[in-house]
Parts: C-alpha cells; sequence; structure tokens
C-alpha cells in the first residue's frame, strides 16, 4: 500500500487574529486552512490531534471560553474562565463555534471562531477501460459542508469540501489532479490502482481496486566491452571493430517476447543478447517488446552505434628506451580482422614478424638489442568490410 503524502491547498501553520484595537487576540496552532464568515475565522484541521485555539491579552485578565448553542444560536455555553492570566488555550476534540471573552477592569471584548476538522464520507473509483495507451478511470469524493453560523445574516453558512484527487499505481504517485476523470499510464505489473481524495483541510480517504499488467515499455542499457589497447583508434562515439556490446533489456510489463533489431539486416530474440559489431556502419538499435497475452508493444530506438572504417598507419621512427613513450614499433589502426608485418635488416634479413597489430617489435634481435639505424617493413591487412585490404611497406629509424 503507498504511503501517502499530503499535498496541501493552503498550508498555515499558525493563522493570526487580531482585534481591532490592538488589545488582544485569538489565533490557530495547527490549522491547515482559513477562510472568514461574516467577520469570523474558520479554521480547518486535518485532524483533532494537535489543533488549538490559543487567547492573548495584553494585560493580566480573565478569558472565559464559550460554545455556540445551535438552539439559541448565541455563544451562551460557558466552558471555563481562566483568571488573572494573559494567555490560555483551548484544545479542541469536536466541530465548535468558540468564544474567548476577554476581561480586563469589567471590560470585555469578544473574539469568535469556528473549528473543523472535513470529514470525507466516502470515495468512488470507476475503470472505465484499460488499453495499451492508457488506463481510463473517473472518481467522485463526498464529504458534508462545513457550517458556520454568520452573525451578520444571522443564518448558517455553507463551506464545501474541495477536493484534488492523488492517483496511484502500485506504491507509485502517477497523477494529481482536481478532475474526476482521468488518463493514467497503463498498469504494467499486476497490483492495485489507489485514488486519494484529499480535501483543502488535507483530510484523506481512499479507493482501491485491483488491475493486472496490460501495458508494455520498452527500455534497455548497454555496454561495450571496450579492449585496452593504446594504438587500435576507437571512441566513445565510433568503434574499431570487431566492437562486442553487451544489451541489457530493462522493459517493463510482462512482456513475453523481445526483439533486437540491430541496424536494417539483423534481428535478435534473446532477452539480453551480446551482438559483435564488424562491417563499417552506423547501425540504429531497437528494442521491441510484446505482452502477448494483452497485445501490447513498446518499441526503444534511442542509440546508434558507429563501426570506424578500416585504416593502419605506420610511424617512421621508434625510440626504444624503455621510457614508456614510443618503445616499440606498431601500426595505429582500426576495424582490422588480419594482419602480417614484417621487419628486416638492411641487408633484407628477416629481424621480426608478427600477425597482431595490437602487439609491436621491442628493437631487439633475439636476446639482443638491434643497432641504431634504419629498418624496412612490409605490412598486409584486411578490414573486417569485404574487398578492403592494406599493403604497406617502407622504412623506420630506430633511435637510442
Amino acid at each position: 500500500m503507498p504511503k501517502f503524502i499530503a499535498q496541501s491547498f493552503v498550508l498555515i501553520s499558525m493563522i493570526l487574529v487580531i482585534a481591532t484595537n490592538g488589545a488582544a487576540q485569538i489565533y490557530s496552532s495547527g490549522a491547515e486552512e482559513k477562510v472568514v464568515v461574516g467577520g469570523d475565522s474558520v479554521y480547518m484541521f486535518s485532524s483533532w490531534s494537535d489543533a488549538k485555539i490559543i487567547a492573548v491579552a495584553d494585560t493580566t485578565a480573565n478569558i472565559e471560553w464559550l460554545t455556540f448553542s445551535e438552539s439559541t444560536e448565541e455563544f451562551s455555553l460557558s466552558i471555563r474562565t481562566a483568571k488573572s492570566v494573559e494567555t490560555d488555550t483551548f484544545t479542541l476534540s469536536d466541530n465548535i463555534g468558540l468564544m474567548a471573552k476577554i476581561t480586563v477592569d469589567n471590560i470585555s471584548e469578544e473574539y469568535r471562531c469556528w473549528c473543523f476538522v472535513p470529514e470525507i464520507d466516502s470515495v468512488t473509483l470507476i475503470i472505465d477501460s484499460i488499453t495499451c495507451d492508457g488506463l481510463y478511470a473517473q472518481s467522485q469524493a463526498f464529504g458534508n459542508a462545513m457550517k458556520p453560523y454568520d452573525v451578520t445574516t444571522n443564518s448558517y453558512s455553507e463551506i464545501e469540501q474541495e477536493f484534488i484527487y492523488l492517483w496511484y499505481i502500485g506504491d507509485t504517485l502517477t497523477l494529481t489532479t482536481n478532475l474526476e476523470s482521468v488518463e493514467l499510464d497503463s498498469p504494467m505489473e499486476d497490483g492495485e490502482l489507489v485514488v486519494v481524495a484529499q480535501n483543502q483541510a488535507l483530510v484523506q480517504a481512499e479507493a482501491i481496486d485491483s488491475v493486472e499488467s496490460y501495458g508494455v515499455l520498452a527500455m534497455f542499457d548497454y555496454d561495450v566491452r571496450e579492449r585496452e589497447v593504446e594504438n587500435e583508434v576507437s571512441s566513445s562515439t565510433a568503434y574499431s571493430a570487431p566492437a562486442e556490446v553487451e544489451f541489457t533489456n530493462n522493459s517493463k510489463g510482462n512482456f513475453t517476447v523481445s526483439e533486437w533489431i540491430m541496424g536494417t539486416a539483423v534481428r535478435l530474440y534473446d532477452n539480453s543478447p551480446v551482438y559483435s559489431f564488424q562491417k563499417t556502419d552506423t547501425y540504429q538499435i531497437t528494442l521491441i517488446v510484446t505482452d502477448e497475452n494483452s497485445g501490447c508493444s513498446s518499441a526503444d530506438s534511442t542509440l546508434e552505434i558507429t563501426i570506424t572504417d578500416a585504416a593502419i598507419d605506420f610511424p617512421n621512427v621508434f625510440t626504444p628506451n624503455g621510457d614508456g613513450v614510443n618503445d616499440e614499433f606498431r601500426p595505429a589502426y582500426q576495424s582490422i580482422k588480419s594482419y602480417k608485418l614484417t621487419i628486416m635488416n638492411r641487408w633484407g634479413r628477416k629481424i621480426y614478424e608478427s600477425t597482431d597489430p595490437s602487439t609491436g617489435w621491442d628493437g631487439t634481435i633475439g636476446s639482443s638489442d638491434a643497432a641504431a639505424g634504419v629498418y624496412y617493413y612490409v605490412a598486409e591487412a584486411d578490414g573486417y568490410d569485404k574487398g578492403v585490404s592494406f599493403k604497406c611497406k617502407g622504412s623506420v629509424t630506430l633511435v637510442r
């Protein structure tokens, strides 16, 4: 069951009513709302737990509390009198019309107010329909009007309760509105639809109905399994092939089918697949989830994966001195599928060979350092795209 949070029409922690001559005053502690009827303050409380009316005199006085009599339509029922005080507090426990009569040197001033905890009698909840696009429902709250007596007209006034409606699907607050008919998100799990009616005093009442999962929402995360190779050129927006990507299906709802579309040609039906992107292209990734029971589908196409063109480039000098900078002769490359490098000395004798572009010649021959000077290389490489190949040859200077 959701924990409901009161949302105030007008929040009043302390409402002050000043006497016209400034000699004394009464005020409310804990009221949520105040209106004025016939010059009298009408206070509304969410409960009686901390509801009080406080009378304050500007000097020592007698403070008499009287309540309104419906039979005489006057404030004639004396409750108690506090003598020789400057302040007195009346603790409330029921709807009441209240007067504080403050007397100093036989001169009395009267301060009237009305106090209510407006009760909500009932709340209705009707689910009109549930579709893939939304849940359509209506609610109506009913509560008695508050009826203070207007001394200026000698008649009772009516203050109607005003309602807002807080709509929950499960524990999630989906909508707050003063409208009685609403459209909400289609439910994505079995649970409860709850509407909480709240009046201007923050008094709440609720109605509940059960709902079954109906809609779906496609969502996913992804993680590119990047290779930590210094000389392979890649970025967060364009990847060197092969780019292996792990997808995680975070979709909501009771979806029974997950369809992944990798660009224009590849479709996968695993829940959370791993896919290797190899050909040069920009791939629009789309996840479609479907609830076969309700017939609802949803798509997420927020991701693009770009694979770069194959390329390879060799330096013309390297310095194998152990300082961690340019210590090996190796190419900068991207999207290379196969590779072969041969290095020869100036007499044409092969001194190094490699089939891995991520590794390079460290400037040794056997277990000895090669002499500084010029060496020659021949390289062949193929990209992941059909027909893309490279033949490279040139010289490199070893500097010590």
